[in-house]
């Protein structure tokens, strides 16, 4: 049960980090000139698409990180009890937990309101400095979702090591 929890835990995990990583250094900087007129067309498909293979990914992390916390001899009971989170493993755990929180409430804005609003703008009123307004303030999201996603690996690793 470990190893698969594991498993499915870090595969899910790549492909949200993955999709953010190849968003920000390939999808992003091919768009500025090649498709700059098609630009919020398709931040509007395929950021909807990988939205929502996400939205419904995170239960998945929630319940794989879970089953991973039994397999490796841990007990609900400790999530608990104060002694748990003041262990290494337990504080190492929490931080990771806090920042994926924080990652969800940014997901929902940027995902549900600013970036689908940052799309809209982008092909009703390209030229607007609302929408350049809008554009950077879901992209600043996009790229404080991936930093806080990195950290969130790191926590991860340092959970196993």
């Amino acid at each position: 049960m470990y190893q698969w929890s594991v498993f499915f835990h870090i595969l899910i995990a790549m492909f949200w980090v993955g999709g953010m990583l190849f968003t920000a250094a390939i999808l992003v900087p091919a768009t500025r000139r090649q498709l700059a007129e098609q630009r919020g067309r398709l931040f509007t498909i395929l950021g909807t698409r990988f939205s929502r293979l996400t939205w419904l990914l995170f239960p998945l992390l929630i319940l794989t990180g879970i089953t991973a916390l039994l397999g490796k001899g841990f007990e609900l009971s400790h999530l608990f009890t104060s002694g748990f989170w003041s262990t290494a493993y337990g504080s190492t755990l929490m931080h990771k937990l806090l920042l994926f929180a924080l990652v969800l409430i940014i997901s929902g804005l940027h995902d549900f309101w600013l970036g689908p609003k940052a799309s809209q703008l982008m092909e009703d009123e390209p030229d607007q400095p609302h929408t350049q307004k809008i554009r950077k303030a879901s992209s600043w999201l996009g790229r404080v979702n991936l930093v806080l996603g990195l950290i969130i690996v790191f926590f991860a690793v340092s959970l196993v090591r």
